[in-house]
């Protein structure tokens, strides 16, 4: 058993993590340390007097399940991801939810919460992300049973303006990598920005391209995870190599070892 504090966006917050004889969990945001340091005494004299099974059954606040699912996306999601999910979690949910009891969460409050986004001029696209969130820590509430609904799946999400994406004009194009070749400074730059009009990966899939990827002779570039970063959904993926673009990577790699600037990463000479 231990009092802990963390921290939050808005603020440092104290909680009691208790692990009951049987194995159950027990964590609880409570406040200030001292407030803290009196529920554990009286947990401890519950254990000792054999009442602890008491708070097995016990319901818990939104805040004590925040302390748990953080704990839960920060080792099974990616950091970029688990980084995104903290700051809607921790500066949104946390403190609008607060310690209301997972069980009176209803889709009425979450409704409530989305309008109140929608007054304050929160892009419909931000306050999905937060509802999708939400839906997914009561998910994993259901799982871990806390609870035995899911009830923001029942919630409704906000309706998306669908805009055509637009695509460069030949002119733009030549004027862009035009551009891009008197940036003698960042000779990367140009074979970066052909690699991407050619195959149209992420802007993080260039950024972890290595020459490992590539196969002049098959003529195909590989899209794939790493040790540090993972694809889309960790699938991998090849692509053919246009004729344009094998020229254009060729010559990007030969530049390199002349420069004797020669590196592991395509695009990221500061990355080995």
């Amino acid at each position: 058993m231990s009092v802990r504090k963390r921290k939050f966006r808005n603020g440092v917050r104290w909680f009691v993590d208790v692990t009951f004889p049987n194995g159950t969990r027990y964590r609880r945001i409570v406040g200030t340390k001292k407030q803290a340091e009196l529920v554990q005494k009286k947990i401890d004299a519950e254990i000792v007097e054999g009442r602890w099974d008491v708070r097995e059954t016990e319901e818990i606040p939104f805040s004590a399940l925040v302390l748990e699912y953080l704990d839960y996306a920060e080792t099974n999601k990616a950091a970029s991801t688990f980084s995104a999910d903290r700051c809607r979690i921790e500066g949104h949910l946390l403190p609008y939810f607060g310690d209301t009891l997972l069980s009176q969460i209803t889709p009425q409050m979450v409704d409530s919460y989305k309008s109140m986004r929608v007054r304050d001029n929160v892009l419909p696209k931000t306050i999905n992300h937060e509802l999708s969130n939400l839906a997914h820590m009561m998910k994993m509430a259901v799982r871990w049973g806390y609870v035995k609904d899911n009830v923001v799946a029942r919630v409704e999400k906000l309706r998306l303006v669908k805009n055509l994406p637009r695509f460069l004009s030949s002119a733009e194009i030549d004027a862009l990598l035009s551009a891009a070749e008197d940036y003698f400074a960042y000779p990367h730059i140009h074979p970066l920005l052909v690699t991407a009009l050619h195959t149209g990966m992420r802007k993080s899939e260039l950024f972890n391209l290595k020459w490992t990827d590539m196969d002049f002779g098959q003529q195909t570039i590989t899209v794939q995870s790493k040790e540090d970063w993972h694809t889309k959904n960790y699938r991998s993926r090849v692509l053919a190599l246009t004729p344009r673009l094998h020229e254009v990577l060729l010559a990007h790699r030969d530049e390199q070892e002349r420069r004797g600037a020669f590196t592991v990463s395509m695009y990221s000479p500061t990355k080995a």
